[in-house]
């Protein structure tokens, strides 16, 4: 199994939609997708492919049904875990409440193949965790300066607390694959002058107004304009994702993923243990 944690810092540069067209498109592949809405509070992925969800995460976490139970079907079968709308103490779970999730996560039956978490904005501690416990950690940027300093700042603690060094990058929003490679070129040599870390340049997503209008439509992009720019772009960057050198393999699956998230919480295994 693959974890790809989205993340970006700034709020605005298109996160959302590219995790949901991105697992959108592995799930056309006929790979077992799970994504995951990690803005707990904040919900939007449900909301972009027009799902009404009956329960979510917050119904989760307070005890009142199984995992399994919030689980919703998105395109071509990918399963969704959906997060709450304006639940604000889901912003800052405590130890025993993410030690609940691990639970759930790893009794959750069915195989995946890729499991795609969306980040909320900005570098709170549990935004940083959560993007540290993904196997893969893919920053999205635009061609604006706050954008390339926020995600500067994600880089920055990533590497000083955890010695984070290798990213992939995809530049969003940009005319064309030229304006992305200089985008990247001028990022990477900023990033190169102050962290020793390696980027490596994924894939970029044009600006396309079908994007937009699918949305509007309660559809990604891959699914309703499959042969729209944005939607060759996205696959071509799945299919490099898939190609990207792991640094190592996952093992344990979810309920790894979740392990090394309370692990960046609290260091302690014993009081890990006692939740």
């Amino acid at each position: 199994m693959r974890v790809i944690s989205l993340t970006g810092g700034k709020g605005g540069v298109g996160k959302t939609t590219l995790a949901v067209n991105l697992a959108t498109a592995y799930a056309k592949e006929k790979k077992k997708v799970l994504l995951f809405d990690a803005d707990l509070s904040l919900a939007s992925v449900d909301l972009m492919l027009g799902l009404h969800p009956k329960k979510n995460i917050n119904d989760y976490v307070g005890g009142l049904c199984d995992l399994n139970d919030i689980c919703v079907t998105g395109p071509y079968g990918m399963r969704i875990i959906p997060a709450a709308s304006g639940v604000q103490h889901l912003a800052e779970l405590s130890l025993s409440q993410s030690a609940h999730i691990i639970r759930g996560f790893s009794d959750l039956t069915e195989d995946v193949d890729v499991m795609i978490v969306d980040m909320a904005p900005g570098i709170s501690n549990q935004v940083i965790n959560f993007t540290h416990a993904a196997q893969d950690v893919l920053l999205v940027i635009c061609n604006d300066p706050a954008s390339l300093m926020d995600s500067y700042a994600v880089i920055k603690i990533l590497k000083q607390k955890y010695n984070r060094n290798r990213f992939g990058i995809v530049v969003n929003k940009v005319k064309n694959y030229q304006e992305s490679y200089s985008v990247f070129s001028k990022f990477q040599t900023a990033i190169s002058q102050f962290i020793d870390v390696n980027l490596q340049l994924l894939g970029h997503v044009p600006q396309d107004d079908y994007i937009a209008i699918s949305s509007r439509e309660g559809h990604s992009i891959i699914q309703q304009f499959p042969l729209a720019t944005a939607s060759l772009a996205i696959t071509e960057l799945a299919h490099n994702i898939s190609h990207w050198q792991a640094d190592a393999p996952v093992v344990g699956g979810i309920h790894f993923f979740f392990e090394r998230f309370l692990s960046g919480l609290n260091g302690n295994k014993e009081q890990l243990c006692r939740v």
